[in-house]
């Protein structure tokens, strides 16, 4: 199964955008200046790295501390006082955790602590746990997706505490959800927290269930995906223009970027450094063999045909011999925009013909998306390619994609769907959705996007089926409608007409029947809340057949 997520990424670095890494550190301490004992000459004042290390006077010294944060002693204590060493105390040595422990990670999208779970340990030399940066942790957040997973320094983390778990909670009670101490939470209304309950309400909030609510099959698959893909393999892609950090673990195979690189660079050792690249050795420092997949700080992407490197310079002699100006296949559907906006264009692509292209197409999308499942199997689906017309080059970029089977048995209209990080907020996710129900509607089928969603793609498909359905119900031609006519008017399956209609509470199960109850102010109201669609489809632009296997089987015998 492939995961549907329209992404919406806060890291994705354009000319204005900055990563969680970017984020403004908190002020030094200030030097706070001691008072000697003899109260004639002030002592050095102390650095922030003397704070982090100081430690108050012993009490029963007679020491009082002032208000301002100074220590003063008084004139009695003080004549007693023994003079003390202004040398620095010896540092002690770091912690040192291993993989399962629970700690508090000084989290870089926030700057503030929060529990976490060791997933994953690194060395910089083999046994050496006594060096400060020697070693570094790939922790986990706890209540926090698995895209914020990152690799921090030992001096990030700190012994968990209840304490910190509990400074969250009030916070995480304000923004946790939308409906966070509304009346309807179970929290707020005292209701039991059933099972349904729960589900319920994780599905109106758009909360990803644990892996203890699912089915013991699905939880076995779940939990060796996860033990699969639990650390991310690249850090930062740059495609084009943009830098953007990965989300998630993707199988990019070494042989394309590294074996061909080396064999290039073999004269030139220095040439990483001399082109920023971020290539790595073949062995790690423990002598291990390679993994079969890529390992990186950053990984090149070129955005005309998506061949990805390793280097900085070797991506610059592939694009000086690239000459693909827009993504293989036919173009389906054109959209000249006024205004500055870019043109748009979609293009199909057969994965049987253009293996190459879709496989680094799945690769690229499976950094941004967490159970996509398809990388190389490519042929059986067909690939639709949203791009805009860059003015300046006159070439289409991808910005977005999602793909179907050729044939589905479950009447699935999308297996997978992305809109890469970089174009967000832009209308292109509804867009996508929209054109994959046209494409069902030349069809003559009722379709629906394949399971599982993810928390990000329910949030776009449900604003889009809630805009198409309360269109309809809101026109006043059009007042007795039943779920049948709106699933043939809309294309949406009747099991997905139901569940909007019930999240929406405009759905009720009367005398073994469901009957719509839409208020005129309740439609304006979820219209409302659901948003514009963006760029919608002009179907009166589309150019498309519906794929025909016979047709195709004799072309590829001729």
């Amino acid at each position: 199964s492939s995961e549907i997520a329209v992404a919406a990424l806060p890291s994705a670095r354009g000319a204005a955008d900055m990563t969680a890494s970017d984020a403004e550190m908190p002020p030094a301490v200030e030097p706070a200046v001691l008072a000697n004992g003899g109260g004639d000459a002030p002592a050095p004042a102390v650095t922030a790295k003397d704070a982090r290390v100081a430690k108050p006077p012993d009490a029963g010294a007679g020491a009082k501390i002032a208000p301002g944060g100074a220590g003063d002693l008084d004139a009695p204590a003080a004549a007693a006082a023994t003079p003390t060493s202004t040398l620095e105390p010896p540092a002690a040595a770091p912690k040192a955790w291993v993989k399962g422990d629970r700690v508090s990670a000084l989290a870089t999208f926030d700057r503030t602590y929060h529990p976490a779970d060791v997933i994953d340990v690194r060395r910089a030399f083999p046994e050496d746990d006594h060096h400060e940066g020697s070693v570094s942790y790939y922790v986990r957040y706890a209540g926090f997706d698995k895209r914020l997973d990152e690799w921090l320094p030992g001096s990030a983390l700190e012994p968990y505490t209840s304490a910190v778990e509990d400074a969250l909670t009030d916070d995480k009670a304000d923004f946790s959800s939308p409906r966070a101490g509304d009346a309807d939470t179970p929290r707020a209304s005292g209701r039991k927290l059933t099972r349904n309950l729960k589900r319920r309400y994780n599905e109106i909030n758009n909360v990803a269930g644990a892996v203890e609510d699912l089915a013991p099959i699905d939880q076995k698959l779940e939990k060796e995906h996860d033990e699969r893909t639990k650390v991310k393999n690249v850090k930062v892609i740059e495609c084009g223009k943009h830098e953007v950090d990965a989300w998630y673990f993707s199988p990019y195979p070494r042989d394309q970027s590294s074996k061909k690189e080396k064999r290039n660079d073999s004269a030139t050792p220095s040439a990483s450094a001399r082109t920023g690249g971020t290539d790595l050795d073949d062995r790690d420092v423990s002598g291990a063999p390679p993994p079969p997949h890529v390992e990186c700080d950053k990984l090149y992407v070129c955005e005309r045909c998506l061949k990805y490197v390793r280097k900085r310079s070797t991506l610059a002699k592939h694009e000086a011999k690239c000459e693909a100006r827009h993504p293989p296949g036919k173009m389906i559907y054109e959209h000249k925009r006024s205004g500055g906006a870019a043109d748009l264009a979609f293009w199909e692509i057969d994965g049987a013909k253009m293996k190459v292209y879709c496989q680094n197409l799945c690769l690229l999308a499976k950094l941004f998306l967490d159970h996509k499942t398809l990388y190389f199997d490519v042929e059986p689906f067909l690939f639709y390619v949203l791009t805009e017309l860059d003015p300046e080059t006159n070439r289409h970029v991808a910005v977005g994609y999602f793909s179907k089977e050729k044939f589905s048995a479950e009447e699935y209209n999308l297996a997978c769907i992305l809109t890469l990080p970089p174009y967000q907020r832009r209308g292109y996710g509804s867009l996508l959705i929209s054109m994959s129900y046209e494409l069902s509607r030349r069809e003559g089928k009722v379709g629906t996007p394949e399971r599982p969603l993810s928390d990000l793609g329910l949030v776009s498909y449900r604003g889009y089926w809630t805009r198409e359905l309360l269109a309809i119900l809101k026109d006043p031609a059009r007042q007795v409608m039943s779920i049948k006519d709106l699933s043939e008017l809309t294309m949406i399956k009747t099991e997905d007409i139901i569940s909007t209609l019930q999240h929406l509470n405009l759905l009720a199960y009367q005398k073994g029947a469901y009957v719509i109850c839409a208020a005129e102010e309740l439609i304006e109201k979820h219209l409302k809340a659901a948003g514009s669609p963006g760029v919608e489809v002009d179907p009166a632009k589309l150019i498309w057949t519906p794929y025909n296997a016979e047709k195709e089987y004799a072309n590829f015998k001729g």
